[in-house]
């Protein structure tokens, strides 16, 4: 079968594949490699600060164990910190250091760059029709995705 004459869900697949080999899911930096989890994570917190292991793990769809390890391993490399939560003795809070804070910004700046290259071959309304074709697919999986976990 031709590439033209592929289904949309395997053309789209296939696209995908292209993105994730240019890179834009990772980051290098100079003491190694972001990897897309971490980025994750560190977005999480840094959107959500003060937030509980429990918050972290329903926002990127993990379950705590799993993202314990992570939160773990960003603590001892100084990116996430760990305080008593003020309103239950209990439980803690996260949130990022001064040095997760500026990885998080680095990447994000990086990531913007990368994507900015991306839409660049485009007009600015051909830019605007993709992304609204994309919210609007999105917003229809989202929906699918809610009803059947209803």
């Amino acid at each position: 079968m031709s590439p033209e004459n592929l289904p949309p869900e395997v053309k789209f697949f296939e696209l995908m594949k292209r993105i994730r080999k240019l890179g834009l899911a990772s980051h290098s930096l100079e003491d190694g490699a972001a990897s897309p989890a971490q980025m994750a994570l560190l977005d999480r917190i840094a959107s959500h600060p003060g937030c509980s292991l429990q918050e972290i793990a329903d926002g990127l769809g993990l379950t705590p164990p799993t993202v314990s390890i992570s939160v773990r391993k960003m603590e001892e490399s100084g990116k996430v910190e760990r305080k008593p939560n003020p309103a239950d003795g209990r439980s803690v809070q996260f949130f990022l250091t001064e040095r997760g804070q500026t990885l998080q910004g680095k990447i994000q700046d990086s990531q913007h760059e990368r994507f900015r290259h991306l839409l660049g071959g485009l007009t600015s309304a051909e830019q605007e029709a993709l992304l609204a074709l994309l919210e609007r697919a999105l917003n229809s999986a989202e929906r699918d995705t809610a009803k059947k976990q209803d």
